[in-house]
């Protein structure tokens, strides 16, 4: 019964996630098997891009450091990594090729500052996700409260100092929304910057979603499960009542899905997942003849990838 499938204008890798996956693949060309090349989490949070990238040498040691040789070559995943990481990796004598995405420094460097100068930082993010670990690692415990939910915002308790929001990048705008509207009304004091922290690639994607779903009868989302932008754009279909599916790869598909009611699939891919993998998931549609209708970008969007920690590549191409 299913006669086309949307695709969102505005989807896949954003521009920290290019820059990471630029810098990992030149890395491994550079080392070329020669010896080991680690990292210490997921470069990005997509299962297809990182079993590629194992294939071809890359070992992701999820933060054992006893997995890590020392003078190894080690790269910082795009989430960024909190300051006592690099510490352990100069007494290990590491070559580090930081892939931080600059977003997330962005927010390293603001949560900093705030604290330096006196405030106390509400941090709206997930509880043990690399990204959150890695900025509430830059400052003292007592000086940041991690906020990842409407009941962490009742129990919430701030010392007496003036307050500043900062938030994880990967969230939902609406979520985050309805959050620092209650932070406000629970402490007026605050201050809430005027820029949001929302990166600019999930905030358009799920602006694309958002539209995308009153359109179709079911949505499928191109993602890892771990993938927390990914997981956001799902969410969106669920809360719009219709079945909504996250996958990695067409394989995941079941047929069980399209009842006689789903005559129109909606699909997009998060900001860790290459089109070609969104490609792929297309290809089982289109061997069944279902029409494909690409639709416009709903924010002007086009392809980035942020500065490389080219310094860092070069001393590595002079390590050979």
């Amino acid at each position: 019964m299913i006669k086309e499938v949307l695709v969102a204008g505005n989807r896949g890798t954003c521009g920290g996630v290019n820059m990471a996956l630029e810098s990992v693949n030149q890395v491994l060309d550079i080392v070329d098997r020669r010896e080991t090349v680690y990292t210490n989490w997921d470069i990005v949070n997509n299962t297809p891009i990182m079993k590629n990238l194992g294939d071809r040498g890359l070992v992701c040691v999820k933060n054992d450091w006893d997995k890590v040789p020392d003078g190894s070559i080690l790269l910082f995943s795009a989430h960024g990594v909190p300051p006592n990481f690099h510490e352990i990796a100069r007494g290990k004598n590491l070559t580090v090729i930081d892939a931080t995405c600059q977003l997330v420094n962005r927010v390293h460097s603001l949560v900093k500052n705030a604290v330096d100068h006196g405030k106390h930082v509400v941090y709206v993010g997930v509880k043990n996700h690399p990204e959150t670990l890695g900025v509430m690692g830059e400052v003292d415990g007592q000086d940041i409260s991690l906020v990842e939910n409407m009941a962490d915002i009742e129990n919430l308790k701030i010392p007496g100092k003036s307050a500043v929001v900062y938030s994880q990048t990967t969230l939902s705008t609406a979520e985050i929304r309805q959050k620092i509207l209650r932070l406000k009304e629970r402490f007026p004091d605050i201050w809430i910057p005027s820029r949001w922290d929302i990166c600019y690639a999930a905030d358009n994607r799920q602006q694309a979603v958002e539209k995308l779903v009153k359109l179709v009868d079911l949505l499928i989302i191109v993602g890892s499960k771990h993938s927390h932008n990914s997981e956001e754009l799902r969410r969106i279909g669920e809360m719009a009542k219709m079945p909504s599916f996250l996958i990695d790869s067409p394989l995941e598909i079941d047929k069980g899905w399209f009842g006689e009611n789903i005559q129109k699939i909606g699909l997009s891919s998060g900001a860790s997942v290459l089109e070609s993998n969104t490609e792929s998931v297309l290809d089982w549609f289109r061997d069944k003849d279902v029409l494909i209708k690409y639709l416009p970008q709903v924010v002007s969007e086009k392809s980035m990838m942020f500065k490389l920690p080219q310094a860092s590549i070069n001393l590595l191409k002079a390590r050979y």
